[in-house]
C-alpha cells in the first residue's frame, strides 16, 4: 500500500500550539523540501523528515511557527527579548494567544510586559525563529530584540572569578591567583554590579536492578544543597565580568571595617564598590525576575551514570547522578542588562 502524503497531512493538525487553531491544509500549501522532495505542513521551518531548513513561501508566511524546544548544552542559539522600556498594553485575548504560542503562562508574560527589565521571551535554534517571533510580535506592538548567544558570550567568555581586590584611588585592582598578575577596572569603567545567589542541587540515586531490564527499584536517594551569594561587576570595555564568590573571598580589602560574619563582609564590600563606582548601575533584580527567566533560560540539569556500588556479595546497585545549577541562567541575565547599558552609554 502506498503512502499518500497529500492525505496524511490533510489530517495532520500542526499548529495545536497556536490557541483555538486545529488546522488542516490542502495539498497546494505544502511545502516541498529541497534535500529530500518530501512535502511538508506550510507552519514549519525545518523538514519533518530530514531536518533540513524549508524555503519560506511568502503566502503562507503568516502560517510558520518556530520550534520552540530546548537547545542543549553545546548550542548556540539566539534569544528573542523584551527591551527595557517599550513595553505594549496586549489586549486580553492577544496576551493569551501569545502566552500560549511562546508557552509562557499568561500570569508570567503580564509580569514580563510591567517589568522594566530586559527579559527573555524565548531561545531558540536560528536567528530566522527569531526574526520571525519578532515579526510576529511586532505586529502586536511589541518591543522585540533577537540578540545571538555570541553577543552574550557566556561560553566563550566565562566570568573571571576574583578572588581579592585591591581599591586604589583610580581603579580596582583584581586577583584570580596569588601568582597570577592583577586585572584592573578604572572606577569610571564600572557601569553595572549585579549580586544574586547560585544554587546547585545534586542527587545521586542508587537502584536495584530486576531480571526485566527496564524495571529498577530505588534502594537510596541523596541529596546535596548549595547556596552561594555572588557579585558580578562588569565594565564598559569587555563583555567579560568579574565575579566575587562570597564563601572564597578575601576581604582585606575593606581594611579596619572588615567584619567576622562572611554574610556582613559581603554586604560592605557591596557598599564600598557602589561608593566607588558611583555611575555604575546596581541592578539587584535577579531574585525577583528569576521565575520569569526559566521559559527561555531554564536552569542547567545534567543527568549521568554513578557506576556500580557493591551492597553485598553478588549484589550491585547502579547509581545515577543528577545536577541542577541556576549559574548559566544568573550569568546570561547579567550578561543581557550589560548589553543593553553598553548601548545605551554609546549613545550617549
Amino acid at each position: 500500500m502506498r503512502f499518500d502524503e497529500e492525505k496524511f497531512f490533510s489530517a495532520l493538525e500542526e499548529d495545536a500550539a497556536l490557541p483555538a487553531e486545529s488546522r488542516a491544509f490542502a495539498p497546494d500549501q505544502l511545502v516541498e523540501c529541497v534535500a529530500c522532495a518530501r512535502r511538508n505542513p506550510p507552519t514549519r521551518m525545518n523538514c519533518l523528515y530530514c531536518g533540513a531548513a524549508l524555503a519560506a513561501v511568502s503566502e503562507m508566511a503568516d502560517l510558520r511557527r518556530p520550534i520552540l524546544r530546548a537547545l542543549e548544552e553545546w548550542e548556540q542559539g539566539f534569544n528573542v527579548v523584551l527591551p527595557p522600556g517599550g513595553r505594549a498594553n496586549l489586549a486580553r485575548g492577544d496576551q493569551s494567544e501569545v502566552a500560549e504560542w511562546l508557552g509562557i503562562e499568561s500570569g508570567a508574560l503580564a509580569e514580563m510586559l510591567r517589568a522594566a527589565e530586559p527579559l527573555p521571551l524565548a531561545r531558540v535554534a536560528t536567528r530566522e525563529e527569531g526574526e520571525l517571533i519578532q515579526r510576529k510580535l511586532t505586529a502586536r506592538g511589541l518591543s522585540i530584540e533577537v540578540i545571538a548567544d555570541e553577543d552574550l558570550a557566556v561560553e566563550s567568555q566565562p566570568p573571571r572569578r576574583v578572588r581579592r581586590l585591591e581599591c586604589g584611588t583610580e581603579e580596582l585592582r583584581g586577583w584570580a591567583r596569588v601568582e597570577e598578575a592583577a586585572e584592573s577596572f578604572q572606577w569610571s569603567e564600572i557601569n553595572l554590579i549585579v549580586p544574586g545567589r547560585i544554587q546547585r542541587k545534586r542527587i545521586e540515586t542508587d537502584e536495584r536492578r530486576k531480571r526485566v531490564a527496564a524495571d529498577a527499584e530505588t534502594v537510596e536517594s541523596r541529596e546535596f544543597y548549595a547556596d552561594e551569594s555572588v557579585l558580578d561587576i562588569y565594565s564598559a570595555r569587555s563583555v567579560r565580568n568579574w565575579r566575587i564568590v562570597s564563601e572564597n573571598f578575601d576581604y582585606s580589602c575593606l581594611g579596619a571595617s572588615k567584619a567576622l560574619l562572611t554574610t556582613e563582609n559581603f554586604r560592605r564590600l557591596a557598599e564600598v564598590l557602589k561608593e566607588r563606582a558611583p555611575s555604575a548601575v546596581y541592578q539587584d533584580d535577579y531574585r525577583r525576575v528569576r521565575h520569569l527567566l526559566r521559559f527561555a533560560w531554564p536552569p542547567d540539569e545534567q543527568a549521568a551514570a554513578g557506576g556500580l556500588r557493591r551492597s553485598r556479595p553478588g549484589r550491585f546497585l547502579t547509581a545515577a547522578v543528577l545536577s541542577l545549577s541556576n549559574e548559566r541562567q544568573f550569568t546570561r541575565y547579567g550578561r543581557l542588562v550589560h548589553h543593553f547599558i553598553n548601548r545605551q552609554e554609546a549613545f550617549v
